[in-house]
């Protein structure tokens, strides 16, 4: 048998079609989405607010409210993190509005400008131009931090009115100068959320599946009346589920050889981070591999189709299932998710879908229950396709070959 998984396999390696769909386009494809992708993940990441502030006078409001910036950027520099904001200043009110009106159009405008008036400042945002809404936040940041500012102002002015000495406690004007911590970031996840990494979990379920070309081409050649190869096997000496099950073995090798090698581009090359499991995604790839096998086996216990028919009815199938996984872009992921919420039973018949919540529940969750449910969802439909294509295993008579 071992002669037989060795000789499957070389068959396998030299078929083009084969190489192209379940290792060539998930390659392709991943690093189209490492380019597009990019950009928008270094943009997510990205915490600190570009302002523009006219310049203080020199006076005693001027210096204050300088030091109260100063402040902003020194805390955030002694904790390790990033300054609230990214100050430009401008020597006048038009100065800062023409910086802010010239940078509507870049990847990350400013938020508005900053200019004292009265001794307290006065903010000026910018309108949202953009779908996401991110300046609509920054804005809303800009406007906060000034309020802090006019809020501490006040209440300064008021212990000086009502009990002077009371400045003269160091806990009381520390107290002043310190930012109120009125929330605390929590981490509910194993693994901080990304929402590009859905394209990579969907892009692995659907050349998992691609994967079941391997098994509905080899299936083909072990048939006698569809290919010479499989005549000679017929007769040969070697018993024909020895046969069935080295060529099954086979193409369950090549197929998950395929999906390692785009996992180990998507871990190294993409640098998508799984969490420290890469044992486990490996696991899922492995039974994905054993899926799309017997998927395509399936696939080719079809009767009376020739082989292209059968192939292009495999493509449809990926395809499809690949289209509630929310491969294609934001609105498939709608439909996606809306389909998921209305009949979530679905989900449990669509493969391509189960592999990439395989993939979600080992970077999200810190327990691997939801992995093994899916798992056993996984391995459920692997039995049912080889029950499917036992028509097309078993020996069978012929009159002439």
């Amino acid at each position: 048998m071992l002669t037989t998984i060795r000789y499957a396999l070389i068959n396998l390696v030299k078929t083009p079609a084969i190489l192209v769909w379940t290792l060539l386009f998930p390659l392709i494809l991943s690093s189209v989405f490492m380019l597009m992708f990019s950009s928008i993940d270094e943009l997510a990441s990205q915490q600190t607010v570009p302002i523009v502030v006219v310049t203080p006078d020199d006076d005693e409001a001027g210096q204050t409210f300088q030091a109260f910036l100063d402040q902003l950027e020194d805390v955030n520099a002694q904790e390790g993190g990033v300054p609230l904001f990214a100050i430009t200043y401008a020597e006048s009110q038009d100065k800062a509005q023409a910086l802010v009106v010239g940078s509507l159009q870049a990847e990350q405008p400013y938020a508005g400008y900053v200019m004292l008036q009265d001794g307290l400042p006065r903010v000026f945002v910018a309108d949202d131009q953009s779908s996401s809404g991110n300046a609509t936040v920054s804005a809303s940041v800009l406007v906060l931090v000034m309020d802090t500012y006019c809020a501490r102002l006040a209440l300064v002015s008021d212990l000086l009115a009502d009990n002077p000495l009371s400045l003269a406690d160091p806990e009381v004007v520390q107290s002043l100068s310190e930012q109120a911590l009125v929330t605390q970031q929590v981490q509910l996840t194993q693994h901080q959320p990304q929402e590009t990494v859905r394209f990579y979990f969907a892009l692995l379920g659907m050349a998992a599946l691609f994967g079941g070309s391997v098994g509905l081409t080899a299936v083909q050649s072990l048939r006698p009346n569809t290919s010479s190869l499989g005549a000679r096997r017929s007769v040969g000496a070697l018993s024909y589920a020895k046969s069935v099950a080295g060529t099954i073995l086979a193409c369950w090798i090549m197929c998950f050889a395929c999906l390692a090698i785009t996992f180990a581009y998507m871990r190294f090359v993409v640098n998508l981070d799984f969490g420290g499991r890469d044992i486990a995604a490996l696991m899922v790839l492995a039974t994905a591999s054993l899926l799309a096998t017997a998927l395509g086996c399936a696939v080719s216990a079809i009767p009376k189709l020739p082989e292209s028919a059968k192939s292009g009815i495999l493509t449809g199938i990926v395809c499809f299932a690949s289209l509630f996984a929310g491969l294609y872009g934001e609105p498939t992921m709608e439909l996606a998710d809306t389909i998921s919420k209305a009949a979530p039973a679905l989900d449990y018949i669509n493969p391509a879908t189960q592999i990439s919540q395989a993939f979600y529940s080992i970077m999200y969750y810190d327990s691997f229950e939801p992995l093994m449910l899916h798992l056993v969802v996984l391995v459920t439909m692997t039995v049912v396709f080889f029950a499917l294509s036992v028509q097309a295993l078993r020996r069978q008579r012929y009159a002439s070959l």
